[in-house]
């Protein structure tokens, strides 16, 4: 294989672009789910959506109880 001083015969090296190839498709795995409709890896999901709107139907609700006790203090004072 090489002839002269140095480098001996490369056996065994032929695993190294099976290692790139592995490397490849992880890579090309990544990129997929970052930019694909999936959200990413750690992106939104419509379940977090559907979350984040019944937390924010919530909070609403809560400031319009607080809102109505306020009400009926001024009621009960006056």
């Amino acid at each position: 294989m090489w002839n002269g001083p140095g480098w001996g015969p490369m056996y065994g090296w032929w695993i190294m672009p099976l290692f790139a190839l592995v490397f490849l498709v992880i890579i090309l795995f990544i990129i997929s789910r970052f930019f694909g409709g999936a959200g990413g890896f750690c992106g939104r999901t419509p379940s977090d959506r559907s979350l984040e709107n019944e937390i924010r139907e919530m909070r609403n609700d809560i400031r319009e109880i607080r809102e109505e006790i306020k009400e009926l203090k001024r009621r009960d004072s006056a």
